[in-house]
C-alpha cells in the first residue's frame, strides 16, 4: 500500500468505528497504538479522549496483556516488539469496547495475530464488545484457528463491516 492509501483507508476505518453503535455507547475503550502496517488508531485515541471517553492502552507483562489508563501527553515506551505502551498501573475495572489489531482475517471473523495469544487471553474473560480494525487487503480465504482463538464481534475495514 502507498502511504496515501494507508492514510485514506485509515481515515475511512476511523470514521466507521467512530460512528459505530459499539463505540457510541462505550464509555471506556481499550485500544492499541498502531504500528505502520496497521490501520492508524492515533486519531481514534485523540477523538475518544476529546469526547470524554476513558482510554486504555495495552501493556505486556510476561505472558499477559493489561489495559493501562492513557491520557493525552502520557509517556509511552516501546516494548520488545517496538509497540508503544503506557507506563502506568494496570486497570482492573470493566471496559465497554476493545479495539484490537490483526495481521489477517477471513469472513468468519477469524483473526490472524502475531502468534503470542495476548489478545486471545485478554478476550477470553472480556465482557464488553470487540472490534478489530483491518485493511480489506488483509482478507485471507481462510484463517486456521485453534481452540484458544477468540473472534472479535466485528471487523471493520475501509470497505465493509463483518
Amino acid at each position: 500500500m502507498t502511504k496515501e492509501e494507508r492514510i485514506t483507508f485509515s481515515a475511512r476505518i476511523a470514521d466507521k468505528l467512530l460512528s459505530h453503535p459499539f463505540y457510541q455507547k462505550a464509555k471506556t475503550i481499550f485500544i492499541y497504538y498502531s504500528t505502520e502496517e496497521e490501520a492508524d488508531t492515533r486519531f481514534i485515541v485523540e477523538r475518544a479522549l476529546s469526547s470524554g471517553k476513558s482510554v486504555f492502552l495495552p501493556r505486556i507483562e510476561g505472558e499477559e496483556m493489561f489495559p493501562v489508563p492513557y491520557c493525552a501527553g502520557d509517556m509511552l515506551q516501546k516494548d520488545a516488539y517496538g509497540i508503544e505502551e503506557p507506563l502506568g498501573e494496570p486497570y482492573l475495572g470493566g471496559i465497554d469496547l476493545a479495539v484490537i489489531p490483526l495481521l489477517g482475517y477471513d469472513k468468519s471473523r477469524a483473526r490472524l495475530g502475531r502468534g503470542k495469544g495476548y489478545y486471545d487471553r485478554f478476550l477470553s474473560d472480556f465482557k464488553g464488545k470487540s472490534i478489530a480494525l483491518a485493511f480489506s487487503r488483509q482478507e485471507l480465504p481462510k484463517v486456521e484457528v485453534e481452540a484458544t482463538d477468540i473472534h472479535p464481534d466485528r471487523i471493520l475495514t475501509e470497505k465493509e463491516e463483518i
